[in-house]
């Protein structure tokens, strides 16, 4: 083909390709295969795929069933065509067979953490387009080192080094009375590195939510709902952390939000745009007023989108990010809204389910996206699809426990016939029977339970803290 086709034009041709195409040419013939799986190639294709509209871009849906427990991962062709939609697989299998957590998507890569049920260190890094992930090390700070703790997660993408990082803040427990001290500790994972290193936490005086806290990536920065205590009550912010400078920032919310208790607030990035959730009512009624910050560099230019009412949300469901046309993903679910009483504060711990739904709040017309799952395992976001982690020194593997071996290059180019055959064969380099009879026991054993108990009891005491400013 290349007797015939200029160099320029090929790759031209081949940057507006999709991934699964791209995979696919790799094993047409050496060069392409070297061709494709360089550093230039990868940033290229994602530069081209970036500057298409959102609107034609994938959404990433996962949904939890609790009855089997079952956890589903779904891309959903773009927010037109919503039917047509493609199956995942997930390299992490979480404990006890529940679900992780999602920390965030950037650039085509998702971050998971089985840290939900108790304290665990499995962090995963996953490009679900090319079947492969990174796990990441075991962090420097652990229950071991510094006993009860809080932390949390952000992930996102440094331009300048082009490295993807993921932030861990670690805010260790005060002796026996549940306080927290600050400032946390702190450290960062780089892909590029390949390993965990400590950074200053200095001047952070905020703390998070840590049973329900959401982080967003845009501008370069990690994005969470924070709060720092104050007489009688807190001050709520967004806490920035840079990717580039690895320094915190602070971010004024909506003034009508400052005083609120944090744990009605969730952060999300919808149609390019800083977005927060903010939830009111009761066990019963339940309502979400959604602000969205129009100009990013400009703290006046928050507003109020939409209020959903509690006769679409029901006591308890959630909402989930916005198409660029304004329609909303929500789950609708009875019970479990409110912090109001001891009785609303044990809901919180029962298992509520509801359907997906796209919802027009214009017409207040709504359509189901996905069949009923457990609503607070919903997640619903943009996804870019890209050949990150594809170049061999990313260092991921196939997270399937399968390899691809090309038996033979007699393949022609121009016709695309030849005896090349694709051989799927397990791979007993990544997981041996042995390491998953030994997950299995770390699952049952008395010291993870302990864990996990020692981790719920946190939960509670954090929440029951907020009671008082529901």
């Amino acid at each position: 083909m290349s007797d015939f086709i200029p160099q320029e034009i090929i790759l031209l041709i081949l940057y507006r390709l999709p991934v699964k195409s791209l995979v696919k040419f790799t094993l047409v013939c050496k060069s392409w295969q070297s061709l494709i799986t360089t550093s230039c190639f990868i940033d290229t294709h994602l530069a081209k795929t970036l500057s298409k509209p959102i609107s034609s871009q994938p959404i990433l849906i996962r949904r939890f069933t609790d009855s089997p427990k079952k956890e589903h991962y779904f891309l959903h062709l773009n927010h037109v065509s919503l039917d047509i939609f493609q199956t995942l697989k997930s390299p992490l299998k979480p404990r006890k067979n529940l679900y992780p957590r999602i920390v965030g998507t950037v650039h085509g890569l998702i971050c998971l953490s089985d840290d939900i049920f108790g304290y665990t260190y499995r962090i995963v890094v996953w490009n679900p387009s090319l079947r492969r992930s990174i796990e990441l090390p075991r962090p420097n700070i652990t229950f071991d080192e510094v006993g009860p703790y809080n932390f949390t997660l952000g992930f996102g993408f440094d331009a300048k080094k082009n490295d993807y990082k993921v932030v861990r803040l670690v805010y260790v427990q005060s002796g026996d009375d549940r306080f927290h001290l600050l400032p946390p500790k702190v450290e960062v994972f780089s892909v590029a590195e390949k390993g965990w290193r400590m950074i200053s936490g200095k001047g952070i005086e905020c703390c998070f939510v840590e049973a329900s806290w959401t982080q967003c990536f845009l501008n370069g920065r990690v994005h969470w709902i924070a709060y720092e205590k104050k007489m009688g009550g807190v001050k709520n912010w967004v806490l920035l952390f840079d990717m580039e400078d690895e320094k915190f920032r602070k971010m004024k919310l909506p003034e009508s939000v400052v005083d609120v208790n944090p744990m009605k607030l969730f952060i999300s990035v919808s149609s390019g745009k800083l977005t927060v959730f903010e939830y009111y009512g009761d066990a019963k009624n339940r309502f979400c007023n959604i602000w969205v910050r129009t100009e990013y560099g400009d703290v006046k230019s928050w507003s109020k989108l939409y209020g959903i009412d509690n006769d679409v949300l029901g006591g308890g469901g959630r909402v989930y990010g916005l198409t660029e046309n304004g329609e909303v993903f929500l789950a609708n679910s009875e019970g479990g809204g409110g912090l109001q009483s001891p009785e609303a504060f044990r809901s919180l711990f029962e298992v509520r389910r509801g359907e997906l739904l796209l919802y027009d709040p214009r017409s207040r017309q709504s359509k189901v996206v996905q069949p009923q799952g457990v609503v607070d395992a919903f997640v619903v976001g943009d996804y870019t699809e890209s050949l990150v982690l594809l170049n061999k020194e990313s260092g991921a593997t196939s997270y399937e426990g399968v390899k691809i071996e090309e038996k033979r290059e007699s393949v022609n180019p121009e016709s695309g016939e030849g005896t090349s055959n694709l051989v799927l064969e397990e791979d007993r380099s990544i997981i041996s029977r042995n390491d998953a009879h030994e997950e299995e026991e770390d699952d049952n054993s008395p010291a993870f339970n302990d864990l996990v108990f020692q981790k719920m009891v946190n939960y509670s005491y954090q929440m029951m803290k907020f009671l008082n400013q529901a």
